[in-house]
């Protein structure tokens, strides 16, 4: 592999987003050309590999090889699950099904202070805060793209129905209490 390859596949592996061949070349101070051919190469070579270069519409970006998509789909559920909390999981379950929300609304339907799992949820990048249109001091909290990735879902109606979930949870009996009788 030559020095503008290895350089390409730093830039590629850093990028947060698709890069066209120009925005590289011009990094680079390279010819779009050179660079388009070296992109090229790049996915040839990488073609059987655990991470791909995969191109769309003009921009380039690395993915995992899809024949691995299920073995790392099951990770990334997996480790979502394991670092995130009880609490931290009702509320994103809150707020993929009721979004956009407020924090006092959470709150009012959790019974409980959220900051700790909101904090949580934002850092992961799987919900975001958006403006309220109708309270400019407010903000409301809604799930992101990669909460849909992390979820294998491609929108959020996918989600499953609240409803049929609701029908399948059975919740504990009260026990009856007894009349105790008064004591003089």
């Amino acid at each position: 592999m030559d020095q503008l390859q290895s350089t390409i596949e730093s830039i590629l592996f850093v990028a947060s987003k698709p890069l066209s061949a120009h925005s590289i070349a011009r990094v680079l101070e390279q010819e779009t050309q050179a660079v388009e051919k070296a992109l090229q190469e790049i996915s040839k070579n990488r073609a059987e590999s655990g991470i791909v270069l995969l191109e769309s519409n003009g921009t380039w970006q690395f993915a995992t090889n899809a024949k691995n998509s299920t073995v790392v789909k099951n990770y990334l559920n997996a480790d979502l699950r394991e670092k995130l909390s009880d609490a931290t999981v009702e509320t994103l379950a809150i707020i993929a099904y009721r979004q956009p929300i407020s924090r006092a609304e959470i709150e009012a339907i959790r019974g409980v202070n959220c900051q700790y799992s909101l904090r949580a949820l934002l850092i992961r990048g799987l919900v975001q805060k958006t403006p309220n249109p109708k309270d400019f001091r407010q903000v409301l909290y809604e799930t992101t793209l990669e909460f849909l990735e992390h979820m294998g879902l491609k929108n959020n109606q996918e989600l499953p129905d609240f409803e049929e979930l609701v029908k399948k949870v059975s919740l504990p009996e009260i026990p009856h209490s007894e009349e105790v009788p008064a004591v003089d």
